[in-house]
């Protein structure tokens, strides 16, 4: 794992071998969507509200996933940290008119993120549904203090086979999608990777008390 950038940045860009994008795009153009909030993407339907407590996970998504979360690329911190004691996913899928602002993950556990895009298509800046990488500045809650003075490192388009690592243990590292601007389909794969709980979330203060640290 390219931990400088990671830890400087809060997240580092690579990609998976193009046979396994080629299976896992294949099982995603199979798989059942259902509506999620407006102007949001579409989400497998065996997805749950809390992705922690979701143990209808297809194999075919779970198995790959795993397999990436035990590879080199996280090496260095389960040298350090152990083995990962849970790993989730989530399945989305994107149209036109779709976006999301920005965010930070907090659903537990969720220490470690990647996403992976799927696609047939070849996506330029010009078709929109670009993810946007930042940092911000954040309340005692967790909050992005003001979302318009974030400052953007990355945008990446979801290529097929692109795989994009974030650390998700600091809420001021954030990102986004740009809204989809064509009619190219593409395919969301987001799997995390945790140990217990992750105490970087939001309403921190109102969880653990206004003396945390």
């Amino acid at each position: 794992m390219q931990l400088n950038e990671l830890f400087r940045d809060g997240f580092f860009v690579s990609s998976i071998e193009l046979a396994i994008a080629d299976k896992l795009l294949a099982e995603a153009k199979a798989d059942s969507f259902v509506p999620d909030k407006p102007g949001s993407p579409e989400i497998a339907e065996w997805e749950a509200d809390n992705p922690s407590l979701n143990n209808r996970v297809p194999p075919a998504y779970l198995g790959p996933l795993e397999q990436l979360g035990l590879s080199d690329a996280t090496k260095h911190i389960r040298m350090h940290m152990g083995d990962w004691s849970r790993t989730n996913c989530m399945l989305q899928r994107g149209k036109r008119g779709d976006s999301m602002g920005w965010h930070h993950d907090t659903y537990d556990p969720m220490h470690l993120i990647c996403m992976l895009y799927l696609s047939d298509d070849v996506w330029t800046p010009e078709d929109g549904g670009m993810l946007q990488l930042g940092e911000g500045d954040i309340d005692q809650h967790g909050f992005l203090c003001d979302p318009s003075s974030v400052a953007i490192k990355a945008s990446v388009p979801p290529n097929h086979g692109t795989l994009v690592w974030a650390i998700n243990t600091n809420p001021r590292f954030v990102h986004r999608v740009t809204e989809i601007l064509s009619d190219k389909v593409r395919y969301t794969i987001v799997g995390q990777f945790g140990y217990r709980e992750n105490v970087m979330r939001t309403r921190v203060a109102e969880k653990y008390g206004s003396n945390w640290r």
